[in-house]
């Protein structure tokens, strides 16, 4: 018998996993700079806008099938 979640799961293509990437550093960089001393006033709305951006994303992938 056949795993079914291995046979229904696809990998991401290129570009996909390169806009995986962009937002998952992205995130990670705007987390960064909102500790430091001259960060932008709008910092918080950017890492709210960018997390929401990057759960999208991948929620929209998983919905799809993709293995992420």
């Amino acid at each position: 018998m056949q795993d079914t979640s291995e046979s229904c799961t696809k990998s991401l293509n290129t570009a996909e996993q390169a806009h995986l990437t962009y937002l998952r550093q992205r995130v990670d960089n705007l987390q960064e700079e909102r500790f430091r001393r001259d960060a932008r006033l709008s910092i918080n709305n950017e890492i709210h806008t960018a997390v929401e951006e990057l759960r999208q994303f991948t929620s929209n992938l998983r919905r799809e099938g993709r293995r992420i």
